[in-house]
């Protein structure tokens, strides 16, 4: 197959582009591409030395670097073939997999998309948004604080401010990496020959996604589109939609072969699954076969973000947690345990919450953990304050369990487990709503699953008894028991558990266990993340399992 498209984009459009490839071009590949790549990289490392020397000169600029909004060039015989191969996969069975490979890298990157063909997928389903000064990125959360260090709607974010958030990291993994553009996935998707399910996060995106699809020629990737109104379809006459057979990602059944197997029999052309490696072995594809590719930077030096405080009526959370960053008091854990109370308001009442969640997040890192530390981060996250938008309704209790997981406050663990037995205080601002247990609104919805999420996740982090026991009992209920401490979120509460110390048959257990959100989720953990005692048990439980190829991250 001619492979011409994988190999180093040319320069091309304003002076501060330039072009980085993780290389591992095929022998035959180098003679034809030599000279082309030996000009690019030249071009590269110019770009490289002469920005910054702008940027000193200037004494106000710093460097900027991010995928490209623009499409790179394509030969016309890579098109010619890209179209072929993409004609071959639509046939089916095609495995598509839930925001790339996410036990490889971070979801909704181009490393997580790559990582699930090389482990033998046809394609992934990516979620796209749109930035607040317009450029469509994948990213999955309205709020952006579950896998970045951010606070509030992502809606509010620029490109710029996305690209400066650092990742959350959950048992030693990052969740978030720099969000490629929907361009540069595409520049990709059409260099590795990948299927596309889009799911459009927000109203309005049709537009500027079908745009991108014409100037691509990609419309023969993209296998389903769905648009936050269910009721309404997207409509293209050069879509061409193809049916599942089924979704196995919803209930963890894609680590079970048996229900792959059923699945793969069903009528339909493709099959959805979180991790591509059970499929893969059905349909006797290769378990491991790293790919080359290609992505597009652009690099400029701008004004660095502003740290000073917003004006009034500006609600830009980013803005507001850069100022407070700032401010000489940032790492006084006195002056933040002030502003967790409210006797200091550097921001204004508008931003009150944020200054909450901040303050909370900042004790977290700074990782003292004194008495009146734990103390004020037990209140508040007894007290979530509510919002009109459901991004940010509860941050600042969010926030502060996190901090108590962080700071590995043992004490605390009964305490984060009752906030899953009883209903969020009243709010703590009049105007505002509450957070009542009989208040059946959206925005409590998503607060309690995200509470839910962030009790679980802290568990994990604090290795003691009181946090084992509730997380074995938590894992053995079924879907109705599990709904009196919020949503059920049987696969983060293994995770936690399996980061508690467990012998080698407690972990055998969870590899049998009869809930397949526990199961899938065990064997991942073991598979990927190794000791002797999960190796163990995988042998004892599930000995299937170890002939699978390990993530490599």
């Amino acid at each position: 197959m001619n492979r011409a498209a994988r190999g180093l984009h040319g320069m091309r459009g304003a002076a501060a582009r330039a072009c980085f490839c993780p290389q591992r071009q095929p022998h035959r590949e180098r003679e034809s591409t030599v000279r082309r790549a030996v000009r690019s990289r030249l071009a590269a490392w110019f770009l490289c030395l002469a920005l910054p020397m702008v940027a000193a000169r200037s004494g106000d600029l710093v460097l900027v670097r991010q995928y490209a909004t623009t499409l790179c060039d394509e030969s016309p015989d890579a098109r010619q073939t890209r179209h072929q191969v993409i004609a071959l996969r639509r046939q089916g069975p095609a495995v598509m997999v839930r925001r790339g490979a996410t036990a490889m890298a971070p979801e909704n990157s181009i490393e997580s998309c790559v990582a699930a063909l090389s482990y033998g997928a046809d394609g992934c389903e990516v979620d796209v948004r749109r930035t607040r000064d317009g450029i469509l990125v994948l990213f999955d959360d309205e709020a952006l604080d579950r896998i970045t260090d951010g606070f509030g709607p992502m809606r509010d974010a620029t490109l710029r401010e996305m690209v400066s958030l650092r990742p959350k990291v959950a048992y030693g993994r990052p969740l978030f990496s720099s969000p490629p553009t929907f361009a540069a996935l595409l520049d990709v998707a059409r260099q590795q020959n990948m299927l596309l399910d889009l799911h459009l996060r927000e109203p309005g995106l049709e537009s500027d996604v079908a745009r991108l699809l014409e100037e691509a020629d990609a419309w023969d990737h993209v296998t389903h589109v769905s648009t936050p109104d269910t009721s309404r379809r997207f409509e293209n006459a050069r879509l061409r939609p193809l049916a599942y057979k089924a979704r196995l990602c919803e209930n963890g059944r894609d680590m079970d072969p048996a229900a792959v197997a059923a699945a793969l029999a069903r009528p339909g052309a493709m099959l959805l699954v979180d991790d591509p490696r059970v499929a893969a072995r059905l349909l006797g594809r290769a378990p491991y076969q790293p790919l080359p590719y290609t992505t597009t930077f652009k690099i400029a030096a701008e004004p660095p973000l502003s740290t000073s405080l917003p004006p009034a009526g500006d609600f830009g959370s980013l803005a507001v947690t850069r100022a407070l960053a700032a401010l000489p008091h940032a790492n006084s854990a006195s002056w933040l345990l002030e502003l967790m109370a409210g006797r200091r308001n550097p921001a204004g009442p508008q931003h009150r919450l944020t200054e909450r969640a901040w303050a909370a997040r900042r004790l977290g890192d700074l990782g003292q953990k004194p008495r009146p530390v734990i103390s004020a981060l037990l209140r508040q996250a007894r007290k979530p304050t509510p919002h009109p938008d459901r991004a940010s309704s509860g941050l600042d209790a969010l926030t502060a369990i996190q901090a108590l997981g962080q700071l590995g406050a043992t004490e605390c663990a009964g305490d984060l487990i009752g906030l899953l037995y009883r209903p969020p205080t009243r709010a703590s601002r009049p105007g505002e709503g509450n957070l009542s247990a009989d208040s059946g609104s959206q925005p409590r919805q998503t607060f309690e699953f995200r509470r839910t999420g962030y009790v679980l996740r802290a568990l994990g982090e604090l290795p003691c008894g009181t946090s084992r026991r509730f997380l074995e009992r938590y894992v053995r209920m079924d879907e109705v028991q599990a709904r009196r401490f919020g949503p059920p979120q049987f696969d983060e509460a293994t995770r936690a558990l399996l980061h508690q110390r467990l012998a080698w048959d407690d972990i055998a257990r969870l590899l049998r266990s009869s809930n397949p959100g526990v199961r899938t989720t065990a064997i991942l953990e073991c598979l990927d993340a190794p000791t002797e005692e999960r190796t163990l048990a995988l042998r004892t439980a599930v000995p299937w399992a170890l002939d699978l190829p390990r993530a490599k991250r």
